[in-house]
């Protein structure tokens, strides 16, 4: 069983990373660079997962051969990328490398399902049996969020469901079976209330601010005992990118999110007695 390592320089000086001569100064490119020289192989690798969702949009955009500008934050350059597409040699994860072969095959177990949906199922069936148990969780509930999310808008506007929705799961049978306001799910994704709550905000941006308030939470709820782990470093890179996204999206409403990280992380350094009695009894 590997032993876990803490980071505590690192963890302790995460606010200095974010901040230059007290201004938002930080990018997700930077930090990662930034977490590449002071992490472990190991858990440097587990980092590396969050930044996949890049590769696939990029992925996507050169088998499309569209028009999209290439995002410099995924794991591989685009000369990579278009070198594994035309000849695989095991340097892409695998759900990748399948997901190629499928595309350019033109074969796909279900047609009236979108690429993109296709790739989206490669994606969560790979990430959602990793074996760091944070990052599993993660990906399993930010796949119920998605599925969720997509049964709405097809309730909404009367569409077919079996097309949008990812994986196979109990939680989808609700889906596509339940006529109730929260599908029946309530007692196994308590979220859900949370989640309509914010579906029937005013406006998109409203609506926005609520779901990834309740990914915020989340993270921050399930890392409350990690406090120098890899996983602390893992919810701090997803509650960046959050802060990062509503930077670009609504600059004060980002600057807010930026000030509650900077607030957690402070909080995040008066340990709880237990943690300090477990801390002396090692020495």
């Amino acid at each position: 069983m590997r032993i876990k390592r803490n980071y505590h320089y690192l963890v302790a000086g995460l606010p200095d990373l974010l901040l230059d001569e007290g201004r938002f100064k930080a990018t997700m490119i930077e930090l990662k660079s930034e977490f590449q020289h002071n992490l472990d192989s190991y858990d440097f690798n587990l980092v590396k997962y969050l930044f996949l969702k890049y590769d696939n949009s990029n992925l996507l955009n050169l088998l499309k051969k569209g028009s999209f500008e290439f995002d410099p934050r995924g794991n591989f350059s685009q000369d990579t990328l278009e070198e594994q597409i035309k000849e695989r040699t095991g340097l892409l994860p695998v759900y990748l490398n399948d997901f190629i072969e499928d595309f350019l095959a033109d074969q796909r177990q279900n047609i009236e399902m979108s690429w993109e949906n296709v790739l989206e199922d490669y994606f969560y069936k790979y990430l959602t049996t990793n074996d760091n148990a944070f990052l599993r969780d993660w990906f399993t509930f930010q796949l119920n969020m998605k599925n969720v999310l997509a049964a709405l808008v097809c309730r909404q506007f009367g569409l077919q469901m079996e097309n949008q929705l990812i994986g196979n799961s109990d939680l989808i049978e609700n889906l596509l079976r339940s006529n109730a306001r929260d599908f029946g799910i309530a007692q196994d994704f308590p979220e859900i209330e949370k989640i309509l709550a914010a579906w029937e905000s005013n406006t998109l941006l409203q609506r926005e601010k609520a779901l990834d308030m309740i990914n915020w939470l989340w993270i921050e709820e399930q890392t409350f005992f990690h406090y120098f782990t890899i996983e602390k470093l893992i919810g701090f890179l997803l509650q960046f990118a959050l802060v990062e996204r509503w930077m670009e999206l609504d600059r004060e409403e980002g600057e807010k999110m930026f000030n509650l990280l900077l607030d957690q992380l402070g909080r995040s350094f008066e340990l709880p007695d237990e943690f300090k009695l477990q801390s002396i009894n090692r020495k």
